[in-house]
């Protein structure tokens, strides 16, 4: 599923409204339905509810929510930030039509003039402001919020909790804390993004009459990665296929601090469907983290000091032919002919390569790299690449993983919350949707580099690689915490749960009108069909 900005929303609406000719008032009335829809099936149980409506495009849903609610049975109250005579377009029409079929609003100017009959409701629909804030909240909005929140009610949010920036998920000033959004059309980026995806709750994506193909244009770059993308992208295997066929992968990496990284990597690999996999390392750790790894082929590095030195790969790349991917780095530790080493090696190889840990440090700055490219930092590791400080690049993921791909040319996957894919062409990105703190341990970075590489080799492209990697990889992850436990879960742990996530993956499934994404995800997407 497509996700998008704020300004790609509106330019959407204005081509429905204005190319197509689908009235604003129309697509407002089928937002305010959903957003009502949602709501009594959410909270069946809920009888008295308060709307409160902002002076823009998103008040104006919640008048048609109001209406909507009031049909189906329900009390709903309009609360109002300012004049309704202020209202202007789409919203002061559905503002009219409900005071005309009978409808209660009530103009906010002072917070303290509030009735308490309004803290004696079920539930609060927050319809304030949506994707056209762009200043943090101030004033009386601000002090609406902090009192919405404070009611201890459930709060379903149009479109977009009042107070998140819809491109970056920033908390503008303050925002609604929502259990439930109904986000319009298609989902905002900002529902995804923390501290956004904090406060939106459960996510339903609402149809609201725009046309499907529009909906799914190549011209919106971001996505969402979710199982149908993935089962398209998982290379099959032919019923003649043996391990020559199924790409080889070599490991560089491990060190005295670290000499499991390579390791898990290597079994990673292997669990994707890699058909072989050779890790090279430090002679003094070849055996003992390989010990329970039979598969696995090992080469020690030739110098005697242990570690990567410039020119020991020459002895390792021509060793089989069949080598389709390199992963390097994993607890190669961050000594200067370590550094140098690699920089070398990427400079002569023309196999795909996967980048991650220490080997990111070592190309920091150093420009674009060859064709075939991945890198997989972390925050830290991010910053070292970019020369930004964590704080800023968290506070737009996204925009900064974008970039970090134009200026190496390689594909960047972004881990955290949420992991970032993004290509280096085209401003194409996807936001996963698997995974979440259970991930939040060492060596499950290993993890998802070995199984990159094991993509890579199987003959999928960079992107397409990281993209099924970054999802499987958090799948795996899931159901280790169902099964396990929520924490303590251990990398190698993860990389035994990736055959079965894997087999589900590729299972085929029956098609129906949405997806439920299970609520231990980082957000649950439904699409809205408008049922009675």
């Amino acid at each position: 599923m497509k996700v998008v900005t704020a300004a790609q929303m509106a330019a959407l609406d204005l081509q429905a409204i204005d190319r197509i000719g689908i009235p604003g008032a129309v697509l407002m009335e089928n937002a305010g339905r959903a957003l009502a829809q949602a709501c009594v099936r959410r909270w069946p149980g809920a009888r008295r509810m308060l709307v409160v409506c902002g002076p823009g495009k998103n008040g104006g849903d919640g008048f048609v929510a109001a209406r909507t609610l009031a049909a189906l049975g329900r009390e709903a109250i309009c609360l109002v930030l300012g004049p309704v005579a202020r209202l202007v377009g789409d919203a002061a029409l559905h503002a009219s039509i409900l005071r005309k079929t009978g409808g209660r609003i009530v103009e906010l100017e002072d917070l303290e003039a509030l009735p308490p009959v309004f803290s004696e409701v079920d539930l609060v629909v927050d319809a304030l402001f949506g994707t056209g804030l762009r200043r943090p909240l101030e004033g009386l909005a601000a002090s609406l919020v902090t009192w919405m929140n404070a009611l201890g009610l459930p709060i379903a949010a149009a479109d977009l909790p009042s107070g998140i920036c819809a491109d970056t998920g920033r908390e503008l000033g303050r925002a609604v804390r929502a259990d439930l959004t109904v986000t319009m059309g298609l989902p905002k980026r900002g529902l995804f993004l923390h501290p956004g995806a904090g406060c939106s709750g459960e996510v339903l994506v609402a149809e609201i009459g725009l046309p499907a193909a529009e909906l799914r244009a190549d011209s919106l770059p971001g996505a969402l990665l979710g199982p149908e993308e993935i089962r398209e992208l998982l290379p099959g295997r032919s019923p003649v296929a043996h391990k020559g066929t199924c790409g080889t992968v070599l490991v560089v990496g491990g060190s005295r601090r670290y000499p499991g990284a390579p390791f898990l990597a290597a079994e990673a690999a292997l669990r994707v469907g890699a058909g072989l996999v050779a890790v090279a390392c430090p002679a003094e750790i070849r055996f003992a983290p390989a010990a329970g790894l039979r598969e696995v082929l090992t080469l020690p590095l030739p110098s005697p000091r242990g570690i990567l030195e410039p020119g020991d790969l020459e002895a390792f790349l021509p060793l089989d032919p069949r080598v389709r991917a390199l992963c390097l780095g994993p607890g190669l530790g961050e000594a200067e002919s370590v550094h140098k080493a690699i920089r070398e090696l990427v400079a002569k190889t023309a196999l795909p390569v996967v980048l991650d840990a220490d080997a990111l440090r070592a190309i920091a700055g150093q420009g674009p790299l060859r064709a075939g490219g991945v890198l997989t930092p972390h925050p830290g590791e991010m910053a070292a690449l970019t020369g930004l400080p964590v704080a800023e690049l968290e506070a737009d993921r996204v925009g900064h993983a974008l970039r970090c791909a134009r200026e190496y040319r390689a594909v960047v996957v972004m881990k955290g919350a949420p992991t970032i894919v993004a290509e280096p062409c085209g401003e194409r990105y996807w936001i996963n949707t698997t995974g979440g703190p259970v991930l939040a341990q060492g060596g499950t970075g290993d993890v998802l580099a070995g199984a990159l590489a094991g993509f890579l080799a199987q003959g999928l492209g960079p992107g397409e690689a990281a993209r099924a990697a970054v999802y499987l990889h958090g799948l795996a992850g899931e159901r280790c915490a169902l099964e396990i436990g929520p924490r303590g879960v251990l990398a190698g742990e993860v990389v035994q749960a990736l055959p079965g996530v894997l087999a589900r993956a590729l299972e085929p499934r029956p098609t129906g009108i949405g997806s439920t994404i299970p609520p231990e995800r980082l957000k649950t997407h439904l699409e809205d069909r408008h049922d009675p």
